[in-house]
């Protein structure tokens, strides 16, 4: 049985802040920002067919269905309007029952890429499939069972429901995160956290970034670990009898066991961490360091008035940190001496 490739695309003009929204099952999934405000989608299917006749009938099986309007473009996998497309189509179950079958059956293996407005409101529901997204910054919302998830240079306000996989999220600038885990590590990445409300029953958090002052930030595990690389101040509102408090740097503790309240600079803003038995490490950030030195070092000019060019020997701790020869404590205490020697 041979493997035949067939490609269907759709494209469609939403404008720049307009809906685009995906429901599949058993499949890849990549979206990137488009020039222009189309969506431009491309999903591909490897078929396993006795004849090209046999994969042209399969694929007019398994081809998506879209409906749009002036700002809109919804696309679904082939069923009766709800999310399980191409193995109901089939009469099959599930993916690991596609590949159970004998030889002289078709198969079909189906991965999508998208091209929509960066801007655009996204609303993805995936089962049994990895989804990659990257570049875009609007309103978005995913849904996922059984797969991981990739977020890189993400921005705007997203919104992550996952059952059974992982997920990692790096924003390149300020971002709103609500994310919910049933089984399944997240990690956040981003230099300002606007808000931030995550709940997750047995999986690992790891955030690193700064928690905006006036946001709501608010953690809830079951058995889940939270550690945190913090840039600025905060305060940690730990509520959990059997929780473990650790931080790298200054703190004082205040409360009692079941609500204990760890502080960190000047205080501001609140976290709140509900856990029954999930710990929390507070830590110097890793891969935003270089925003955590510049947040520690003085202002020492005014509005407006040029900075004087870096010496070398300031160069040099830069140097030192980035080789992962000293933290960023010791790195901000090295460039205030070079500071005040000025």
């Amino acid at each position: 049985m041979a493997t035949y490739v067939r490609q269907q695309e759709i494209t469609h003009r939403i404008g720049p802040t307009g809906r685009f929204q995906l429901k599949l099952t058993d499949g890849d999934v990549r979206i990137r920002p488009a020039e222009g405000d189309e969506v431009r989608l491309r999903a591909t299917f490897e078929i396993g067919a006795g004849s090209d006749e046999e994969a042209d009938r399969m694929l007019d099986i398994a081809k998506l269905i879209a409906s749009s309007g002036d700002s809109y473009l919804d696309v679904r996998a082939p069923s009766d309007g709800q999310l399980g497309g191409l193995p109901q189509t089939l009469g099959l179950p599930d993916r690991s029952t596609l590949r159970r079958w004998i030889t002289g059956s078709p198969r079909v293996e189906l991965s999508v890429e998208v091209e929509a407005p960066a801007g655009c409101e996204l609303r993805i529901d995936t089962v049994s499939g990895d989804l990659v997204v990257q570049g875009m910054g609007g309103e978005q919302r995913y849904n996922t069972v059984s797969g991981d998830q990739y977020f890189t240079d993400i921005g705007g306000s997203v919104r992550i429901n996952s059952v059974s996989g992982d997920g990692t999220l790096r924003a390149d600038g300020p971002i709103r995160v609500r994310a919910e885990s049933v089984s399944g590590d997240l990690s956040v990445t981003s230099p300002r956290l606007e808000e931030l409300r995550l709940t997750t029953v047995s999986g690992d958090l790891e955030i690193e970034g700064e928690l905006a002052p006036g946001g709501e930030h608010r953690v809830e595990t079951v058995s889940g670990d939270l550690l945190f690389g913090l840039i600025g101040s905060a305060t940690f509102d730990v509520r959990g009898i059997s929780t473990d408090i650790q931080a790298e740097m200054a703190h004082r503790l205040e409360g009692r066991m079941d609500r204990r309240r760890m502080v960190i600079g000047t205080g501001e803003p609140t976290i709140v961490f509900s856990s029954m038995s999930g710990d929390v490490v507070v830590r110097h950030p890793r891969r935003l360091e270089r925003q955590a030195v510049s947040r520690s070092t003085p202002e020492a000019m005014g509005p407006g008035a040029e900075q004087p060019p870096m010496s070398e020997e300031s160069l040099e701790v830069l140097r030192a940190l980035e080789r992962g020869e000293i933290d960023v404590e010791e790195a901000s205490r090295r460039l205030g001496e070079r500071s005040t020697d000025a």
